[in-house]
């Protein structure tokens, strides 16, 4: 017998509409969770009627997983390859169990600090839809708020690496749970934190696009030093310092940090391809990009870190960007007999890349667009998976974060818990095994 929902088994999704099911077999009680399109066992669930602990399986951008939610107020998330017991509940889910990822290796030691300029900017207001249900209105976290290794959040991970590298004046844009950002960034290592809080989304670009075009935001960036952007996700060692270097000796207009990716995973990045007249040979001036190639299509396979750095001759080309793709909106809308737009969205990969390289082939002299090799650990926590072997790299060593002095609190037997869980789950007698995430819901101080 196939269901939709039973007692106390929420079935959810954010796409995919009936994606999962219910079969009952065996004893009473048992249940096996099915992939109705496919009709793949996806794991089983024995629950009481009786238990306290609520149950939601979900299908989200991300994937299949299993949220408990325990009388206390603690979630367990299970991944596939996971395995929950809790009195009352038994969920075991199909799949591998994560490990940590075998290509990653720490970053060199750093030679020498960059002193060209002291500001970055972090990009923190993505709704991280692939990132369900670890981020969002389960836990009252951004993505970029949710805990990485101890208590540390990821932005604060980078705001302190970034730190290290000289970049001490940090902006970050926000929109979607900004609290956890902020809160977070209040315990980090830089010396001046600036919020651009925006109300709508307004593109990957968009927050730098209003630092040079609004006057309420005119005092957040120097336009005469260079502009380092950090993706929000990032789980990253990279030398900074190294990138800021090439920017700066190769007379560059813009610079993308790059890596190389493996073959097999190239149609999950955008493509950076190059003239290798770099001294390694991979990097260069770029002379073409590729949106998540296939393995046939793929020129290079140097991936989009998501960290590049502007030059101060850059400012206007990007403000003139911008203000000929308003135009052409508003030149749409008058025709169309729609309302103009106040502005548009505004993307680094797909408005101001394509336009600048345009640029540079044709005035050579304004500088290069160049793409960088930049060493170290590099990681987006796109989705759990990702969030998850992300945090197996760092406890195996594999990411030059310092690790907590009670480390067992947030990390045992490769189950991860959030802080204040773990007495929690004591308490519950709870039996975990592979791929969990253990995690409170943010409260503000």
């Amino acid at each position: 017998m196939m269901t939709e929902t039973v007692p106390s088994i929420r079935l959810d999704s954010l796409h995919e509409k009936g994606r999962i099911g219910l079969k009952a077999v065996g004893e009473e009680n048992e249940l096996q969770i099915l992939d109705t399109q496919t009709g793949k066992v996806l794991g089983c669930v024995l629950k009481s009627v009786n238990t306290p602990f609520d149950l939601e399986l979900f299908w989200g951008k991300g994937g299949f997983m299993a949220t408990v939610l325990s009388p206390e107020g603690i979630l367990y998330f299970a991944l596939p390859g996971s395995q929950v017991e809790l009195p009352g509940l038994k969920l075991e889910l199909e799949g591998d169990i994560i490990t940590p990822n075998p290509r990653k290796t720490p970053a060199p030691p750093v030679r020498q600090v960059q002193q060209h300029s002291i500001q970055a900017t972090i990009l923190g207001a993505g709704l991280a839809t692939r990132f369900e249900r670890i981020s969002g209105n389960s836990t009252h976290c951004s993505k970029p708020g949710v805990p990485l290794v101890g208590s540390q959040t990821v932005i604060e991970c980078i705001a302190n690496h970034l730190a290290w590298h000289g970049f001490k004046r940090i902006i970050v844009n926000t929109f979607f749970k900004p609290e956890s950002v902020k809160t977070s960034l209040a315990r980090s290592k830089a010396e001046t934190v600036l919020y651009l809080d925006e109300k709508e989304p307004s593109g990957t670009a968009g927050g730098l696009r209003k630092m040079l075009t609004l006057p309420e935001y005119v005092d957040f960036l120097d336009l005469t030093k260079p502009l380092l952007v950090v993706q929000g996700d990032a789980v990253t060692d990279a030398d900074f310092s190294l990138l800021m270097e090439a920017h700066i000796r190769e007379k560059a207009l813009l610079t993308l940090g790059c890596q190389p990716v493996a073959e097999e995973d190239v149609d999950k990045f955008g493509i950076i391809v190059t003239d290798a007249s770099g001294a390694d040979g991979q990097s260069g001036n770029i002379t073409e990009f590729q949106e998540k190639p296939s393995r046939a299509e793929a020129k290079s396979f140097l991936g989009n870190t998501g960290f590049y750095i502007f030059s101060p001759q850059a400012y206007p080309l990007i403000q003139t960007i911008y203000e000929e793709l308003l135009a052409n909106a508003r030149e749409k809308a008058r025709l169309e007999g729609k309302p103009a737009p106040d502005e548009v969205s505004f993307d680094f990969a797909m408005d101001i890349f394509p336009r600048v390289l345009a640029y540079v082939k044709k005035h050579p002299e304004a500088g290069k667009m160049w793409a960088q090799m930049v060493p170290g650990y590099w990681s987006d926590i796109g989705n759990p998976r990702q969030y998850i072997e992300s945090i197996h790299d760092i406890y195996a060593g594999k990411v030059n974060i310092p690790l907590p002095e009670q480390l067992e609190r947030f990390y045992r037997d490769g189950v991860i818990y959030w802080e204040g869980t773990q007495e929690i789950v004591e308490r519950e007698k709870a039996i975990l095994k592979g791929n969990v995430v253990v995690a409170k819901p943010y409260s503000a101080p």
